[in-house]
């Protein structure tokens, strides 16, 4: 119908709309959409339009019914009983071998894998395998475990995520905060001063079992739950100052082996730094060669990987690097009789069965399990989403709790502590080709190798060389650039950085993980109690209605006031919503030369009301009644527009108060005022002319409506 021909007629519309229709088919256009529309002769075109929009999109019932036939919408247990009914008819659909990948995803992703990929995963895994080795014991220091418990958890939890997770990419396994908040969430258990003896360890090792164990439980009862949704709550400033001040704490508490002084754990960077003033005494020149020459190597080798990047398997080679030489030193200078701390003992063979540990349950550790779960689930999943990304396959964070839960449940099985994914074994598998989860099985059997038959070369591992691996780990977990972008582009997120970072510094890692949620959540909150508003203009020569405050040139019109609330409207928004519409009136008052005769609320952006929000319509349409201005919504959609059906608004604002669009609702405004009244109601902008004005108010406001016959 929309044709380019020189002879064209509006129908019911402006000059400036882009619909036309030929005069040749006008006739029989308007015959059949009578015909359809069950026009009566004498009735507007476009109102019959309009009715027929609003019955079949909003379930509005024609502006002349007589009777309201609408369904109600059904209640939540109704819901709740209907999608359980569409579940079990998907669940019988499916066949044995679908409900099978359905509970262990390893046997989707092994029926289209490519055998191609074996030698990059075979790398990849080799590789991280080298560097979890000598981290994996590091982290169980600094958890104040034995260093076996380090690749106890380098071993279980990796096969249990392959067979449970959904992240090709991520290495699961010790890492470096979830290990200092095992140490910080544990050790005040037993002891006040941070050292905990040797009849005390053995309850020390059952309790951090015990963690791992609820910790799995309770993840996997999430993911089933279908709650990964909640990581979005989390924002990424408050992760990376946490992230950032933890690193600060995790580094600072290495420097003991580095010096060589005896101080008890701490998680507070002023106790950590007074203790080594303090015992000074004992500094011991040997350990700090040794500490700072580790330091430098590994420094120095991650920064020639990343500047060359050809060789950046240098830099991954690094711990495993250090780790021989200083074995092999250690070796042949007896780094113990030289006054240099080290190892001494490491069990051999396969981790103890640990599921009589779980029982009798010590609830002193919740608080520890609580706070586990928040770090390292946050920590997982957004490694996880990055590199889901750059990969091109979707991630279902519910999925990626059942394969976290699976991965400490099983570990809490044979003698794992609790883990969770790691940023930089993750960055590892990525920049060495990981194609699948196969690769984490490899580092599982790399790890299982050394502990059948390499312990005892790891017994003469010198501590300073665990807290060099750890101290350099560290350094890179400071994430300084993202605080430099934030400052850029937005101060508010920059001081939430700052917060979380110097909370977490020098107060103490579990009160900055419950500082940094707070924070979030308060953010969460003010966004939805405090929505953006808008008071909307026309853009010049359009039928778009914009934010006047982002579009200084918009057209308003006095005696009209154009309002947007963009978010759902609820009880946490709904005074707030009305205090902005009565402040949007009170501007358009104070500029308007005639008094306010409609306010137009813009719907698009409300996904959803709930009985505030429809109370928040009841008050503000008998409100506007009583000072003769009359409440025109546009474009509800249908949850939103079924409620207003139920509760009765439609009928308290009137069925001809709604419309499709913001431009329609205006024009409809207009065509109420008179001739000389219409032409002064354009605001002029700035610049503008008055011949323009008129031009521009006379081309949007002449509709005549077309009657029918």
């Amino acid at each position: 119908i929309l044709t380019h021909h020189k002879k064209k007629i509006g129908i019911g519309i402006k000059k400036r709309d882009i619909i036309y229709f030929n005069n040749s088919l006008s006739n029989k256009f308007l015959t059949n959409m009578a015909d359809d529309l069950s026009i009566s002769p004498g009735t507007s075109l476009h109102r019959s339009i309009r009715d027929s929009v609003l019955q079949k999109i909003h379930a509005v019932p024609a502006h002349d019914s007589k009777q309201l036939e609408f369904e109600a919408p059904p209640s939540l247990p109704d819901r709740m009983r209907l999608k359980l009914s569409e579940e079990c008819k998907e669940s019988r659909k499916k066949s044995c071998c679908e409900w099978l990948i359905c509970i262990l995803p390893i046997f989707g992703w092994l029926q289209g894998y490519n055998i191609r990929d074996l030698p990059m995963d075979l790398l990849a895994g080799f590789t991280v395998g080298a560097m979890v080795i000598p981290q994996g014991m590091s982290y169980a220091k600094l958890a104040g475990l034995p260093v076996e418990y380090g690749l106890y958890a380098a071993f279980t939890p990796v096969l249990g995520y392959a067979l449970f997770g959904t992240c090709r990419q991520i290495a699961v396994g010790p890492v470096a905060v979830l290990s200092l908040l095992v140490s910080a969430g544990l050790t005040p258990i037993f002891t006040t001063d941070g050292e905990i003896s040797t009849d005390q360890q053995g309850e020390y090792n059952l309790l951090a079992i015990q963690t791992s164990f609820m910790i799995g439980v309770i993840m996997m009862a999430m993911g089933l739950l279908r709650l990964g949704f909640i990581s979005a709550f989390i924002s990424h400033a408050v992760t990376s100052g946490f992230t950032s001040g933890a690193a600060i704490v995790i580094g600072s508490s290495q420097l003991k082996y580095i010096f060589g002084i005896n101080c008890p754990r701490s998680d507070k960077i002023v106790e950590i730094i007074k203790c080594l003033v303090q015992n000074w005494d004992e500094f011991n020149w040997k350990s700090f060669v040794l500490g700072t020459s580790c330091i430098i190597f590994l420094f120095v080798l991650r920064v020639f990987g990343n500047k060359y990047p050809k060789y950046k398997m240098v830099a991954y080679a690094g711990p495993i690097s250090v780790t021989i030489i200083c074995i092999l030193l250690s070796w042949q200078l007896d780094f113990s009789s030289l006054g240099i701390k080290t190892v001494k003992t490491i069990p051999a063979g396969m981790p103890n069965f640990t599921v009589s540990w779980w029982i009798p349950f010590d609830n002193r550790i919740w608080k520890t399990v609580i706070l586990a779960i928040i770090v390292g689930f946050m920590e997982s999943i957004s490694i996880a989403r990055q590199l889901a990304a750059k990969n091109n396959y979707t991630l279902d964070p519910s999925r990626e709790l059942l394969g976290l839960g699976a991965a400490n449940f099983l570990g809490s099985m044979f003698q794992s502590y609790p883990t969770t994914g790691s940023f930089s074994r993750s960055a590892i598998l990525q920049a060495t080709g990981s194609k699948s989860l196969l690769s984490g099985i490899f580092v599982a059997v790399l790890v299982l190798i050394t502990l059948l038959w390499l312990t005892p070369v790891f017994e003469y591992m010198p501590y300073a060389t665990f807290a060099a691996i750890i101290i350099s780990a560290a350094i890179f977990l400071l994430d300084y650039v993202e605080a430099m972008h934030l400052w850029k582009v937005d101060k508010l997120d920059f001081l939430v950085w700052v917060v979380c970072f110097l909370v977490t510094m020098f107060v103490g890692v579990d009160v900055g993980i419950g500082v940094s949620v707070g924070l979030s959540l308060m953010f969460v909150l003010y966004e939805t109690a405090y929505p953006h508003t808008a008071l909307l203009g026309r853009l010049p020569g359009s039928s778009v209605y914009r934010n006047v405050k982002q579009y200084p040139d918009a057209e308003q019109y006095d005696g009209i006031v154009i309002v947007r609330i963009d978010a759902p409207l609820y009880f946490a928004n709904s005074q707030y919503s009305r205090e902005k519409l009565a402040k949007y009136e009170e501007m358009a008052m104070a500029n308007s030369n005639t008094s306010i005769r409609f306010i137009i609320i813009d719907m698009s952006p409300i996904s959803h009301v709930d009985s505030a929000g429809l109370h928040f319509f009841e008050d503000i349409v008998s409100c506007y009644k009583a000072k003769e201005i009359t409440v025109i919504l546009c474009n509800p959609n249908r949850p939103v527009m079924e409620k207003l059906v139920c509760s009765g608004l439609v009928d308290l604002i009137g069925r001809e108060n709604f419309y499709v669009a913001v431009h329609d609702a205006v024009n409809s405004c207009l065509n109420s005022f008179g001739d000389e009244e219409r032409t002064a109601l354009l605001v002029q902008p700035e610049g503008a002319s008055k011949d323009e004005a008129n031009n521009v108010t006379s081309a949007i406001s002449a509709e005549t409506p077309l009657s029918v016959n």
